[in-house]
């Protein structure tokens, strides 16, 4: 079914205003570790939800070649946020994780991802929490499915 105009900007009235808000919440993270550039401060909470990732898996994550994905680790590891080890399933490959340091930021920041979650959701019954929450995994899984389709063709 064909979305109207109207709906359409309606919706991304909304989003743009729902995406300031979150620039607000972004700004006052990156406060808190001003010395992270975005794109380090988004490599750290990367870290903090998987654990730990190949170089590889860091270069894919974040849509950069592996020299940039290199280089952005380097600079986190010599700031003390991220650390090199050993798999231990196979030796031979490095993987990188948070260290203590990058752990209680993580911590720090998720925490308050968690109180901008507590604030969007404060405001809805019940039954529209688990409809919002239901509603913008399905258009996240839209987005996603658009995207890999474009690229394919």
């Amino acid at each position: 079914m064909k979305t109207s105009e109207k709906n359409v900007k309606q919706f991304t009235d909304a989003l743009e205003a729902m995406l300031m808000k979150m620039q607000e919440v972004d700004n006052s993270c990156i406060e808190v570790s001003k010395d992270l550039s975005k794109r380090e401060f988004g490599l750290v909470v990367l870290l903090g939800k998987h654990k730990s990732l190949i170089m590889k898996e860091v270069a894919d994550f974040t849509g950069v070649p592996m020299s940039t994905a290199t280089g952005i680790v380097d600079k986190l590891v010599n700031k003390g946020y991220l650390m090199r080890f050993y798999s231990e399933e196979d030796r031979r490959i490095i993987r990188i994780g948070l260290s203590k340091y990058g752990k209680e930021l993580y911590e720090m920041l998720e925490s308050m991802m968690n109180m901008f979650g507590q604030h969007i959701l404060d405001g809805f019954s019940d039954e529209e929490r688990q409809q919002f929450i239901f509603l913008m995994q399905k258009a996240t899984q839209n987005l996603d499915f658009k995207l890999k389709a474009e690229a394919t063709s």
